[in-house]
């Protein structure tokens, strides 16, 4: 990550110096939450003001060189407190608010910043407050730092550990996910009610426990929350309002020969969208095994190591296709054949670490990250790469759009299914484990699907 200021955190004033200058976000609402009405809407933060701005009036500090990138905007505005508010969330959050808050910063001894900027598709960071804050990062060091961001609609937390690396505890990312748990549903919630609930969390001594706490509440209080992150209660509602019709009714469901039902219709349709994907992506894995297959027969200068290993990984992609063609194809093992077909380029350039694809779901591509994926409701933790919309979604402890296999004539998540039984389970399409080609190349592509 850049450090294009290195000394902008041994220049700023001493935390308690911070307390005089105010502002605050609020913490990033779980996928599917309700988000409150904001005030702004605004795509840029304002460039910080001139000589003479008042920092309690827009969170602004008159630091921010002319002609200043935002986010570098931004940086000098942190360098001098904890706190950077846009002029268009003024009347959102009151000054005091920002400064009380401001100050119990200053006081904790913990690198957290405070960002409320309004984002729009199309602007700086394209909407994406993780951009915004990985561009504010790399501007202010490699230091760890944990912020929190509001970007107009939702409450986010994002943590830094030092030179950029996965920190161990995730104080602001807990703050803005129990501030979203504890505000769900109430829309008159305030941006100062968000943050200063986020910004209590982060700073207290358990930010996990408050986090896993207010999910229990809001759990015990709404019904169970699914895998999905919906809650079983409105399915209990639906199941006993049909009880209650059909006792008093004497409704009969009846399955009619003729005149199919809507329903049917509709899941012909999605399975008429699946087969033309597969079949899409069967014949793509068809051109480029031939393609791939060319170029390595031409290949007679390159490094002899790199060669054989792009043959033995093209080798594995063609016997999973010859499988297909031989059973039928499946959308796992299409993935598979594509995959296999990276890793052959990989190694026929010379990659030292071979691209990785999403672990939820390889379509996603492998512009990916090492992301620590906790089960839902429980405690195990894998670290596997993501994809930034499925980084999200786990991030605020959603499933992401993960790819389907077929289990005992059930759709599941392709890695539910046992390992024995698919080698893309048993090796997350080689995000898991560097032997999936030699996995391959011993028959395991062929065990029961």
């Amino acid at each position: 990550m850049s450090t294009e200021h290195p000394d902008a955190a041994a220049s700023r004033p001493t935390r308690r110096a911070w307390a005089l200058v105010a502002a605050l976000a609020a913490a990033a609402l779980v996928a599917g939450a309700p988000a409150p009405a904001l005030a702004g809407t605004a795509a840029d933060p304002a460039p910080a003001s001139a000589e003479g701005a008042s920092p309690a009036s827009d969170g602004d500090a008159g630091t921010a060189e002319e002609g200043a990138s935002p986010a570098q905007t931004i940086a000098d505005v942190l360098a001098e407190s904890p706190v950077h508010v846009s002029p268009a969330f003024d009347s959102a959050f009151p000054v005091a608010e920002r400064e009380r808050l401001a100050e119990v910063i200053a006081e904790s001894g913990l690198d957290l910043y405070v960002i409320a900027v309004p984002l729009t598709e199309g602007d700086e960071w394209n909407g994406d407050a993780d951009e915004l804050v990985s561009a504010v990062q790399d501007r202010m060091g490699a230091e760890e730092r944990h912020f929190l961001v509001h970007d107009g609609r939702r409450l986010q937390g994002v943590d830094f550990g030092p030179a950029g690396a996965h920190p161990e505890t995730r104080p602001a990312a807990n703050g803005a996910h129990t501030a979203s748990y504890r505000t769900m549903g109430e829309s008159d919630t305030t941006i100062a009610e968000l943050v200063g609930i986020g910004v209590e969390t982060a700073l207290s001594d358990d930010p996990e426990a408050a986090y896993e706490q207010a999910v229990a509440d809001y759990e015990a209080e709404n019904g169970r929350m699914m895998s999905d992150g919906t809650t079983w209660l409105p399915w209990i509602v639906a199941a006993g309002a049909v009880a209650v019709l059909a006792v008093l009714g004497g409704v009969v469901l009846v399955r009619r020969s003729a005149s199919p039902a809507v329903p049917l219709a509709q899941h012909a349709a999605f399975d008429n969208a699946d087969r033309a994907r597969l079949e899409s992506l069967v014949e793509r894995c068809d051109r480029d095994l031939i393609e791939l297959g060319e170029r390595l027969s031409q290949a007679g200068s390159t490094n002899g190591r790199r060669l054989t290993r792009a043959l033995d990984t093209r080798d594995a992609a063609v016997r999973v296709y010859d499988r297909m063609v031989a059973e039928g194809p499946t959308l796992p093992d299409a993935v598979g054949v594509l995959v296999l077909l990276d890793l052959a380029e990989d190694a026929l350039a010379g990659r030292r670490t071979p691209r990785r694809p999403c672990y939820a779901n390889p379509l996603h591509g492998s512009d990916t990250r090492q992301v620590d994926w906790r089960e839902f409701g429980g405690t195990r933790t894998i670290r596997v790469p993501l994809c930034s919309d499925c980084a999200r979604a786990v991030r605020d402890r959603v499933r992401p759009t993960v790819l389907a296999d077929e289990h005992e004539g059930r759709s599941v998540p392709y890695y539910e299914v046992p390992p024995e039984e698919s080698v893309w389970a048993a090796t997350g399409y080689g995000t898991l484990s560097d032997d999936l080609v030699e996995r391959i190349q011993r028959g395991a592509h062929r065990t029961a699907r």
